[in-house]
């Protein structure tokens, strides 16, 4: 099974606002340079709504996916490897996440990872096993039909068909044993998935009455898919036994 942040909002801080002082001033007191930090509306909320900065609404929230990958992986699903994930970013990046990976629970921890990530291109355990590794210039759509090559991709999104977290497992989890499903959640504040990414989604559901945020959304979508997995794989097990 694999799970997808899509359109995240984390990137690093594009050109086009390297000139601001607001950005100028907080790649100072990281010691950094300008290209190297990332994009947060915390920080830079004025430089973003200076001029006509592209989706503004859309990004600088790298906080969002903090929060939705110290969900994610704190599940027994991706503990015991039966979890893929990836996160696309608004500007067509793809972080896939290896096993065994610990999120820094300190957002300015997370930040500094994520900040190497971007340089490194990937962050690597002692023993040099890749726990995250960033491919460049790659589309949802690559993502999709060629790292993850899912035919079943599910889509959470407030606009969807109604339905619930545990309707939605049982019935795109159990019809895709052999392919594997990918559910997709956004990874942005606000607004809707773009054309090019719902257009890719096989069906798309709403778990809620109102938008809800991402890391509520995995939680209650990945505990369905323990239900349904962990106790299939137990099964399996007790048949051999």
């Amino acid at each position: 099974m694999s799970l997808v942040m899509a359109e995240t909002a984390l990137e690093l801080v594009p050109r086009e606002l390297y000139w601001h002082t607001s950005v100028r001033n907080h790649a100072q007191r990281l010691g950094k340079n300008v290209s190297e930090i990332l994009l947060d509306r915390s920080f830079h909320h004025s430089a973003m709504n200076s001029g006509q900065f592209k989706m503004a609404w859309k990004r600088g929230r790298p906080d969002i996916t903090h929060f939705a990958l110290q969900e994610a992986l704190s599940t027994p699903l991706y503990i015991d490897g039966l979890l893929d994930v990836y996160i696309h970013t608004i500007d067509n990046n793809v972080i896939e996440v290896g096993p065994d990976l610990r999120v820094p629970k300190s957002y300015f921890r997370f930040e500094g990872v994520i900040m190497k990530l971007f340089k490194d291109r990937s962050i690597r355990d002692k023993g040099d096993r890749i726990l995250l590794e960033l491919h460049a210039n790659i589309t949802f759509e690559n993502l999709i039909n060629n790292m993850i090559g899912s035919n079943n991709v599910v889509g959470l999104t407030s606009i969807g068909a109604r339905s619930t977290a545990d309707q939605i497992v049982f019935r795109n989890c159990s019809k895709s044993k052999n392919t594997g499903c990918t559910f997709v959640i956004g990874g942005f504040p606000k607004g809707h998935f773009s054309e090019c990414t719902s257009k890719l989604f096989h069906h798309s559901y709403s778990i809620g009455r109102y938008a809800l945020e991402s890391h509520v959304v995995i939680a209650r979508i990945l505990y369905e898919c323990e239900k349904i997995m962990l106790c299939a794989e137990s099964s399996s097990r007790g048949a051999y036994e």
